[in-house]
């Protein structure tokens, strides 16, 4: 048996103890397990008679990427109730086991369409109107993670001046501190015949809106006027704050943003050794004005 299947079976076994011990009605015999996965980490699909689950595993190294389980399920839990997010059902001995929804994953051009025509707008809006979690982001600390997690051999003075200058700069004043996803992109939007709803939230904790309205105008790449029209929809959801002071606000968040985005992607690397997680780093760099890597 090759070690990934040593591995996999290993997964399989602490899975179905705490199947076993948490849901002791549930009759193993028919049950199935599908390894499914996202960028960063990887969950396992349990389907059976009458049951359709997903489990997701704490480790070790997904929580210096700022991954937390226990977190993750106390969102999720008050994010269901006002149909954001599937429902939790354990989180247990380091395992976090979510119900399946049924549905699609939003293509790339629904998730375009659905910020043009204020869809992403209004659920973010929702999102931040709920009471704060309790569970606050510590970017700084999240740095130092991302840091030690990165290959050693890419820590270029460039890019140690920039980790040396987010650790010591001062944070900007939130515009207002409500729960975030801070992972939004057609891939986390869950297209039911009743509803879309956002999952996978395990980087979502506590923060300023203003950094996750950064965190998607970077992410999905737009223009000046595409930017004004989210934030007008945003704004219509979301009283109290004008278009201008959220832009104003949000253009303070770019450079945590982009030095965040960039670590992820050199941690990425460091992991699978993917090019592709290297190919985004230079318009990065850029951004942040560090040069060019050797």
């Amino acid at each position: 048996m090759a070690p990934f299947s040593i591995k996999q079976a290993g997964i399989h076994q602490q899975l179905t103890a705490t199947i076993l011990k948490y849901f002791p009605a549930v009759e193993m015999t028919d049950i199935r397990f599908e390894l499914v996965g996202g960028l960063s980490s990887k969950s396992w699909r349990i389907r059976g008679p009458g049951i359709e689950w997903l489990a997701r595993r704490q480790s070790p190294t997904e929580r210096k990427m700022g991954v937390d389980r226990q977190r993750e399920f106390a969102l999720l839990r008050q994010m269901s109730a006002i149909g954001l997010a599937p429902r939790p059902l354990l989180w247990r001995d380091g395992w976090l086991i979510v119900e399946w929804v049924p549905g699609r994953i939003a293509t790339s051009d629904e998730f375009l369409m659905m910020l043009a025509n204020g869809e992403v707008a209004r659920m973010l809006s929702q999102l931040h109107r709920q009471p704060r979690s309790g569970h606050p982001l510590d970017l700084k600390v999240l740095f130092a993670q991302h840091w030690q997690l990165m290959d050693p051999r890419r820590r270029s003075p460039a890019l140690l001046r920039a980790h040396h200058y987010f650790q010591r700069a001062a944070l900007p004043t939130p515009l207002a501190l409500a729960p975030l996803h801070l992972d939004v992109h057609a891939e986390n939007l869950l297209i039911t015949p009743q509803e879309t709803m956002l999952i996978d939230w395990e980087y979502a904790s506590d923060g300023d809106i203003a950094f996750e309205l950064a965190f998607i105008v970077r992410a999905s790449q737009m223009e000046s006027m595409a930017q004004t029209h989210f934030l007008q929809s945003y704004q219509r959801h979301r009283r109290g704050f004008s278009v201008s002071r959220l832009q104003q606000q949000m253009m303070q968040w770019f450079p945590w943003v982009d030095y965040l985005v960039l670590m992820w992607f050199e941690i990425r690397w460091q992991q699978t050794k993917n090019p592709e997680f290297l190919a985004e780093i230079p318009a990065l760099y850029q951004r942040l004005q560090l040069g060019h890597r050797l």
